[in-house]
């Protein structure tokens, strides 16, 4: 058996017990009460503060493996200090590299289960590694401190919520410890079971932010990552920049390049992105509109502009006709400027699209090529 069965068997004991508690303690920060003969909500935080002796021992068991587990992750992951050291701190030494390591400050654990009926966010979303690697600083450390060393009259911190936050720490750890990875598609990361086997708790599931350009990891608040394989990348990134290249060649073989009055519209787009990076500005949909009002210019009658702009190749391309626009018989005086660039932008996506083909793209949707792992 592997040390991470061990740890995660024992976590997943208490798991059973903190679900048993919860046949016997309603477990919820809302209560239903009458006023003036209708049911309203309100705030309760009576239930999470209920303690007793026998939770006050699941906690300290809880505590227990934290402290081994997070030893454990220690010595794994560069701790200076050697097996057997007694100055070995858990919080202050362990926890401290595993949040260098992880930021596990930041790190997410959700409560899924429906038996706990928690509505606030901060009951329902933890992060049990936030101060955790202070001297006590977390809720939880603080009530296992006291209740370890005075129970007696310490015993009131032993309550629901000081577990529940404590057993959200230990299965965080245990997902660092297992450090779990496997293989999907881009399109299934988000609909992955992000429990990992708990009943209780799942990690958010990981950012994917555009892997397709640059295969970098994004850190979130989940402990996954994703990335593409390297060899699968690099065959997304080779068809990437061949359909560049034959874009770029495009580009410089027009002959609007050398046209001083495009030069002048090319640069007032670029410098509107500047004062408002919302306002794209692509060369080829500048190119575009360039054309078409020299082909259609403001000098021209309404009636001719009209007649020429419906009866372009512009005004029949495929994304322009296929998405939602203005017809003949809405082009008016007013309008019809915009509509001409409306049409040019259309156009400039499809000169795009002819060397831009997005080849790379089924490859990197729809291929099981993704790894989300533990970074």
């Amino acid at each position: 058996m592997k040390k991470t069965d061990i740890f995660w068997q024992t976590y997943l004991n208490l798991e059973k017990e903190a679900i048993e508690v919860s046949k016997y303690i309603f477990f919820t920060d809302e209560v239903l009460v009458n006023s003036k003969g209708k049911l309203v909500t309100q705030s309760c935080n009576s239930q999470l503060e209920v303690f007793s002796p026998h939770i006050s021992d699941l906690l300290v068991r809880c505590c227990v493996q934290i402290e081994a587990l997070s030893k454990e992750l220690y010595f794994d992951n560069g701790g200076t200090k050697p097996r057997g050291d007694t100055s070995i701190l858990f919080d202050e030494d362990c926890l401290k590299l595993i949040d260098i390591k992880w930021q596990t400050h930041n790190k997410e654990v959700l409560i899924v289960a429906p038996f706990f009926n928690f509505t606030k966010d901060e009951n329902r979303i933890l992060k049990p590694l936030k101060e955790a690697h202070k001297r006590q600083g977390t809720y939880w450390e603080r009530a296992y401190q006291a209740v370890k060393h005075d129970r007696y009259s310490s015993l009131q911190k032993g309550n629901i919520k000081a577990f529940i936050h404590a057993l959200a720490a230990l299965y965080l750890l245990n997902i660092y410890y297992r450090n779990d990875s496997w293989v999907t598609k881009y399109q299934e990361i988000s609909k992955q079971d992000y429990s990992m086997g708990s009943a209780i708790f799942s990690v958010k599931a990981p950012v994917a932010d555009q892997p397709w350009y640059g295969n970098m990891p994004t850190l979130s608040e989940s402990p996954f990552v994703v990335t593409y394989n390297d060899k699968d990348y690099q065959r997304i990134e080779a068809i990437q920049q061949k359909e560049s290249q034959a874009l770029s060649d495009y580009w410089s073989k027009q002959p609007e390049l050398h046209e001083q009055a495009f030069l002048t519209q090319l640069r007032a787009a670029l410098d509107r992105e500047k004062s408002d990076p919302k306002q794209r500005v692509m060369h080829i949909w500048e190119l575009a509109k360039y054309r078409l009002n020299k082909k259609i210019p403001a000098t021209l009658p309404f009636e001719e502009r009209k007649l020429l702009l419906i009866n372009s190749e512009e005004w029949n391309g495929r994304i322009y006709q296929q998405n939602e626009h203005m017809s003949e018989n809405e082009l008016t005086e007013d309008n019809i400027q915009k509509a001409i660039d409306s049409v040019a932008t259309c156009w400039g996506m499809e000169l795009t699209q002819r060397y831009q083909k997005l080849e790379w793209l089924p490859i990197a949707l729809d291929s099981q090529i993704c790894r989300v792992y533990i970074p």
